[in-house]
């Protein structure tokens, strides 16, 4: 009764006020409706059901447009693989397409972790062998480069692929079981899952075109120090080694091996390298692009201590037990950059950055080796467009 109450009086003031309005009747007419409908609005909104319904409708049409964005992001990229493809003799390029988008590894079993890394280090490697293998059976005569391309291709179909059906699959879960609070929860994480969408759509097109990216950072250092090298070989697949006098101190550098889009197996190289040379290596120095905080500048180098290497386990692990087994210190100089940088078109504050790192870089071998010394350094990323 006190509720009816109350609707009726606020009916009355809202009546009152229109009422009180100057002009003609139908302008109070007018207005009187005006305000009913607000006060009508809001009352819809309080009950449970309707007000529920109301938000569930604007939350999924945001989150509807921003799916499409993702869709589209998705779409582009496959074309433009297909293109690819098709200029290399593929005859049925969607089905290739449709194959590899659809790839995924399971995670090794975590409650016994009794050699967890080796049986991740085989899941992995047998996912890429399989995509190397179905790009060069649907391209018999491809040349590396051109697959290490379209290998990089394929995983960034596939993430993008991932993160459109997640997103679709909690939408449809969301609308199906009228559950607002999931709705909420996507429109909390799926901007950011818009933004990189658009940095791997974007990053397609930079390998597509073979040109270094800011991740090839590392094998750029690296790069220039094997220039002066007579002696290279490959430690491991796709990895490349290279001795060099440096500051009267004998380097092994190792990278990826360039120009194709790939980031080798520098771990195994590395403990390859130091096994060969029977652990007489007095430090293991690593170089790699860093996402950088917000507020941090791109380009800003830092030193640290460790195996700097965005890796699931298996490569970094590599280098920590050959260092631990002769007890090698491990030093580790970083460039900033954010996730788009890291996977697009190297900017010129990264590429500026790579003087800095040579300074850092022989500084550390100055103060902490001798005349004489074996020293390991290794360049760590994606070496898209950078030879040795």
């Amino acid at each position: 009764m006190e509720v009816r109450e109350d609707i009726r009086y606020n009916m009355s003031i809202l009546i009152a006020l229109a009422s009180s309005s100057s002009g003609s009747s139908s302008y109070v007419y007018l207005n009187t409706l005006f305000f009913v409908a607000i006060f009508l609005f809001y009352m819809l909104l309080a009950l449970p059901g309707p007000g529920t319904k109301i938000n569930m409708m604007f939350l999924s049409r945001g989150i509807e447009a921003q799916l499409s964005q993702i869709e589209t992001y998705l779409k582009d990229s496959k074309k433009k693989m297909q293109e690819v493809l098709a200029s290399k003799g593929v005859q049925k390029p969607d089905e290739v397409i449709d194959r590899v988008s659809e790839i995924f590894t399971i995670d090794p079993v975590s409650v016994e972790p009794t050699d967890i890394i080796g049986r991740m280090r085989l899941m992995l490697r047998t996912t890429e062998d399989k995509i190397r293998d179905i790009m060069e059976l649907s391209a018999p005569n491809i040349d590396p480069v051109t697959r290490s391309k379209l290998e990089v291709s394929a995983e960034v179909v596939n993430t993008l692929n991932m993160i459109h059906k997640v997103i679709r699959h909690y939408l449809l879960s969301a609308k199906k079981t009228n559950s607002i609070f999931i709705l909420y929860q996507l429109q909390m994480v799926v901007p950011q899952l818009v933004k990189l969408s658009e940095a791997y759509s974007k990053a397609m097109n930079t390998f597509m075109k073979g040109i270094p990216v800011g991740d090839s950072l590392g094998p750029l250092v690296a790069a220039n120090l094997l220039m002066n090298s007579q002696n290279k070989w490959n430690p491991s697949r796709d990895t490349v080694a290279g001795e060099v006098e440096y500051e009267d101190r004998k380097l092994v550098v190792v990278k990826a091996e360039g120009p194709m889009a790939t980031v080798g197996r520098p771990g195994e190289a590395v403990a390859n390298v130091i096994e060969e040379y029977k652990g007489n290596v007095k430090r293991i120095i690593t170089i790699d692009a860093a996402l950088k905080l917000e507020g941090e500048d791109t380009g800003s180098v830092a030193e640290g201590t460790g195996v700097a290497m965005g890796d699931p386990g298996p490569e970094k692990i590599a280098i920590e037990r050959v260092a631990v087994k002769y007890g090698i210190p491990i030093d580790a100089i970083v460039v900033k950059m954010g996730m788009e940088e890291a996977i697009t078109e190297m900017r010129k504050p990264v590429f500026d950055a790579s003087s800095k790192v040579m300074d850092m870089l022989r500084r550390i071998i100055q103060e902490r080796t001798k005349p004489g010394d074996l020293v390991v350094v290794v360049g760590v990323g994606n070496t898209s467009g950078v030879a040795q």
